[in-house]
Formats: C-alpha cells, structure tokens, sequence
C-alpha cells in the first residue's frame, strides 16, 4: 500500500468515526452559533494567556492565526452536528487544516506537545460554557454527555491529523520543503512573508517569474496523481487543492488539467499570488454552487461581471428595486424575456440587430420588448447613466442557480419602492 492510500484511508476512517455525531435540535444549534463569538473569544484568551510563546509562533505561519484556527475549528464542530450538511465534509475540512498546521510544525521545528496544549485549554472552555448552558437550558443529561464526548473526539481528530502532517514533514526531502515554503509565500500576502520571495526561490532551486497564476482545483482532487511540469508548485490539501503557475499563456498551458469544475485565478505579478488564489477559490465556490458552468478550467477573467455580482448581492439586491423597479413586479414568464432582453442589448451597446441575432429572435420582437420596458418604467429604463450598473444588477437577477426566493424578495422590494413613489406624486398613474 502507498503512503498515499495510507493516507487517505486514515482520513476516512477518521471522517467515518467523527460523522457519527447526531444533528442537533434546530433551536439547539442556533443557540450554538449565536454564542460562537464569546466563545471563541474565550478560547482564544485562555490559549494567548496560557501559551504567549506558542501563539507568537503560529500567529506568523504564513497567515494563519491563533484565532483562525479556532474559528475554523469551532464551526468544524458545529457542522457535524447540522441535519443539512454532511458531517464528511466538515470533518474533512478541519483533517485538511491540521495537517497542514502539523506539517508547519514540522517546518518550524516547533514540537506537537504545545499543539495538544492549546487544544487542551481551548477543549476545557468549550466543556465548561457548555456545562454552564446546560444547566441553565435544563438540557438533557444524555445530550450534555454527547456534545462533551464529540468534543473530546474532534480534538483527538485534529491532534491525529497534526501528527501525520508533522511526521510526512520529518521525513521529506529537504528541497520538497523548500519548495512548499516558497508556495505558501507566494500566496501569502506581503507582510506574512518569512524571508523574500527571491531568497526562498533561491533556495528551492525555482526561478522567479514575472507574473503567475493560481488554479484551484474542486475537494478531493490531489495534484500529485498528475504528471506536471517541475516548475508547477502544488498544494496537496484534500479540501482545498490548488496549482502554482508560473508566466501562465492565455487561454492556459497545454498540460492544464481538464479537470470539471476547476478554477483559475487571474495572471498577476508574482508577490501578488494572494490576489490569484482568493478570486480562484470564489469562482470555485461558484461552480460548485451552479452559479458558472464547471468549466475545464473555468477562467475567472471570462466571467468578472458575474463574479462582482456576487460579491456585491446585497448591494445589487437593494438597488434592483430602483433601477428595475414595476419589472420586478411582472410573474417569470413576463419578466425573465424583458430582463434577458435587456441585458443582452445593454451588452450589444444598444444594438437591436445584433441583440436579435445573439436571442435568436426577430429583431421586431427586440424592439416591442424594449417598447414595453420603456413604458412599464416610464422611460427611466435603460437609463444611459447607469448601464454599467443595471447591466451589473441583471447579470445577478439572471445567474444560474440564482434562488427563487431572491425573486420574491426583489418583488416585494419593487412593489415597496412603486407605492412609495405613488404616495410622493399625487395623480401618477400607477404602471402594472
């Protein structure tokens, strides 16, 4: 058997044991995630308070934190419990995480005993806020008894997961550690640097490029069942893999691989990797949420009106309302051809003929459906001083994979901002 079935097996049997915690009552787990915050400001007391040494170290480990990691930790332990998602994946994810914080131990040369320490104080809150909520909220005995227990558990899951990624580190050429020291730099951000990005390059024997890229690949793909060039950084990290790029060509190198559902990030300069990786892993998310099409890869730059979509939702939910207004009111089969419509022939540059050709319709039914828009808005719509933003508000109305309840909300909101405006402007007829 291969160090890596060896691994992999290890990490399921883990994933399996941990998976066996019961989802909690919903008001239970509300009350849980309500109270995360002091708790995790608890922990974090105890362990600075108990370890200052320790929490210097990890605090400058290439951008983790002492509180990171118990945020990420925390919610591994509410996840397990929650009814709507697979307690396989949380585990996976906080399995991923302690690896990593068990192979940078390695690195360091900083011994796991203090790890075990910080997580034994940190496990000690946990127990004692939950004894206290228990007696206050008269929970059941049997339950106070499993939540403790899963708590131990997870623990012992986080200190098996160390374990490994310190021992693989122990034993591992020393310019493969090179090499993982200068990728972790490369998608640090500049101040999280140990030494510059030239010494480390040196060191692994890597030459520096101008500019790189990041491809993040979907959970559970593992870069090293690939044959890639040598100068291809990777991150071997179950639940967040990704590959290093150097001087990346457009639309990608030759030997990308044709993986569904990965992402690649924007070329950038090299000391800029952090910028790559984070817009990656956005589209990634995407993805995997039927918001993009699963690609081979996807390339973040071929969908940037989408992606700022989503990262403004709540910004483009509320301005909907103003910019869209009585189409939001009309039922799907009305207002999804008008906001098609009209985003397609924002995006043609007012163009009918070409609008028509790119729906495939005649170029009369363009012009009738841009009529009704015109008179449904009483002509404030497209307004030629703010394309830019309708056109950003109707890519985030018709994304893929976009809830039906948002539609129902928009509606509700546009109904608000109609009558509002009638109540202001005595005798406007109100549009249907």
């Amino acid at each position: 058997m291969t160090p890596t079935h060896t691994h992999m097996q290890a990490m399921h049997m883990q994933a399996m044991h941990t998976q066996d915690a019961a989802p909690l009552p919903g008001e239970m787990r509300r009350m849980l995630l309500r109270h995360m915050p002091a708790a995790i400001d608890e922990m974090e007391e105890a362990v600075r308070t108990g370890l200052p040494h320790y929490t210097h170290i990890v605090d400058g480990t290439y951008g983790y934190s002492v509180r990171q990691i118990i945020d990420r930790t925390v919610s591994c332990f509410v996840s397990i419990h929650d009814a709507t998602r697979p307690s396989l994946a949380a585990t996976a994810e906080i399995i991923a995480l302690y690896e990593r914080i068990g192979a940078r131990h390695g690195r360091l040369g900083c011994p796991l005993d203090v790890l075990r320490d910080a997580l034994d104080l940190a496990g000690r809150v946990a127990c004692r806020r939950l004894i206290k909520d228990a007696y206050r909220l008269h929970w059941p005995a049997p339950l106070l008894a499993t939540l403790t227990e899963d708590t131990f558990t997870l623990i012992g899951t986080a200190i098996a997961a160390a374990s490994r990624g310190y021992a693989e580190e122990c034993h591992r050429a020393p310019l493969d550690v090179q090499r993982d020291r200068l990728r972790d730099a490369l998608i640090a951000e500049p101040d999280d640097r140990p030494r510059p990005l030239t010494e480390l390059a040196e060191a692994a024997d890597w030459r520096l490029p101008g500019t790189i890229a990041v491809l993040a690949l979907p959970p559970g793909d593992h870069p090293q069942t690939r044959v890639l060039p040598p100068e291809v950084l990777a991150d071997r990290s179950p639940a967040a893999p990704y590959l290093i790029l150097p001087n990346p060509r457009t639309p990608g190198p030759r030997w990308l691989p044709k993986t569904r559902g990965a992402a690649l990030g924007p070329v950038v300069p090299a000391d800029r990797g952090a910028v790559s990786l984070r817009w990656a892993r956005r589209c990634l998310d995407l993805v995997e949420h039927g918001m993009l099409p699963a690609g081979t890869p996807v390339r973040c730059v071929d969908h940037v009106a989408v992606l700022t979509a989503f990262q403004s939702g709540d910004l483009l939910d509320a301005a909907a309302a103003e910019l869209l207004g009585p189409l939001l009111e009309l039922p799907p089969r009305r207002r999804e051809p008008l906001l098609e419509t009209l985003l397609v022939y924002l995006r043609c540059g007012d163009n009918a003929v070409l609008t028509a050709d790119r729906l495939h319709v005649h170029e009369q039914t363009v012009r009738y459906r841009l009529r009704q828009i015109t008179q449904l808005t009483d002509g404030t719509c497209p307004d030629p001083e703010r394309h830019l933003e309708t056109m950003l508000v109707l890519t985030w109305l018709l994304s893929p994979g976009a809830p039906d309840a948002g539609t129902a909300r928009w509606r509700t909101r546009a109904s608000a901002a109609s009558d509002a405006t009638s109540a202001h402007t005595p005798g406007q007829p109100k549009q249907a």
